[in-house]
């Protein structure tokens, strides 16, 4: 089982290795972690199993609605996928939400991803709407919500 903590400094290398999986850029990769670690910092946490980083998630409170957040982030390496490790991390990701007082958890998720969509449903996320070009051409999103 992986042990959730708080993001620390020493994480970085580890966490822009897995975010460049997904961005493909070096650069956007660390600049967005750098950022989200200065923004997010109580709401950015990190998977460790044995001694590596095995995961992530950052999450977010509007500033204009604070009832409301956004799970900006969940990865996992891929050799620990299917370990229960991204439901680890976003049920810890939720708790610290609730505890400043958030309703409602949105997070959008590309409809082809078949195995993630199961994970948001068993912790009580629904589909909330249907975006189509959200990120650009090709790039559809569900908006799934998660009312505490």
């Amino acid at each position: 089982m992986a042990t959730i903590r708080t993001f620390i400094s020493g994480d970085f290398d580890s966490i822009v290795g897995l975010e460049m999986k997904s961005s493909g850029s070096v650069y956007g990769a660390a600049v967005f972690i750098r950022q989200m670690q200065v923004l997010t910092e109580s709401s950015f946490f990190v998977s460790e199993t044995d001694g590596d980083i095995t995961g992530y998630t950052i999450g977010s409170v509007l500033m204009k609605s604070p009832k409301r957040a956004w799970v900006l982030r969940l990865a996992v390496s891929e050799e620990h996928r299917r370990r229960g490790i991204g439901r680890q991390l976003l049920m810890r990701l939720i708790e610290e939400l609730k505890e400043y007082g958030v309703e409602e958890v949105l997070l959008s998720v590309s409809p082809k991803n078949h195995s993630a969509l199961p994970l948001y449903h068993s912790l009580g996320f629904s589909d909330d709407s249907f975006e189509e070009a959200y990120f650009g051409p090709g790039e559809d999103r569900l908006i799934l919500i998660k009312y505490l």
